[in-house]
């Protein structure tokens, strides 16, 4: 019967849209017959600091799908409304200081605000404005698997680990 020695584990920070992601791997540095020392507990640590890590990893994962799901809704919305002709002649209320909102009328318009990060908005036609946006959309979708692939890779790393932990706890119940 074979028995792992140890783990080594190999950390790397990925810098990823300005979230630092840790990245763990687990190697088998080596193998010895059951008469050679191990330290079993040493492994066991190493592997529940590894799930905590993955867990943590796995949850602000998590709250950016959700974050770039919103953002990318509400780009589209921006997008459908734009796209429409129903929004000419609607009632609106605009958001003043104080809690107070004015009511307010859509009329014909050939240009439209359009926020471009950083706190500015530039004036953008109706066209240019709908290119912009779909372009943001774009990139927040290519954004948004990126983070499913993560994820996933996320989920296949703690299996494996709860895997591993499986594994060792029933060689220490048979020793």
């Amino acid at each position: 019967m074979v028995i792992c020695q140890g783990i080594h584990t190999l950390i790397s920070l990925s810098k990823t849209y300005n979230n630092l992601y840790l990245e763990f791997e687990l190697y088998y540095v080596s193998f010895m017959p059951d008469d050679q020392k191990f330290d079993a507990q040493e492994i066991m640590m190493q592997l529940r600091y590894l799930q905590n890590i993955y867990s943590q990893q796995y949850e602000v994962l998590e709250n950016d799908i959700a974050t770039y799901t919103i953002a990318n809704t509400s780009l589209q919305r921006n997008l459908d409304l734009l796209d429409s002709e129903e929004v000419l002649d609607s009632n609106i209320l605009i958001s003043g200081e104080g809690g107070a909102y004015i009511p307010a009328k859509i009329g014909k318009f050939e240009t439209v605000m359009t926020y471009v990060g950083a706190g500015y908005m530039v004036e953008k036609s109706v066209k240019d404005a709908s290119a912009f946006l779909r372009a943001n959309q774009k990139k927040g979708e290519e954004f948004l698997n990126r983070l499913m692939t993560d994820k996933q890779r996320v989920e296949r790393e703690l299996m494996d680990i709860s895997f591993k932990m499986n594994a060792l706890q029933a060689q220490e119940s048979r020793q």
